[in-house]
């Protein structure tokens, strides 16, 4: 579990800005989000579960 958080997550929260930076650029364009934001939520969810796992295995 520890190797998932060190290695994984950075990966993710990469991924997770761009594709927020995709997102607003949709936004922007007025074109259809529902994708970046289902996979942006997604991603969200696990950086934040990340972050409760890593402060209680501490």
């Amino acid at each position: 579990m520890v190797i998932l958080l060190l290695y994984v997550t950075p990966i993710i929260a990469i991924v997770f800005f761009v594709n927020c930076v995709s997102l607003v650029k949709k936004i922007v364009k007025g074109e259809d989000t529902a994708n970046n934001t289902g996979w942006g939520a997604i991603m969200f969810g696990y950086i934040i579960f990340s972050l409760i796992m890593a402060v209680l295995l501490n």
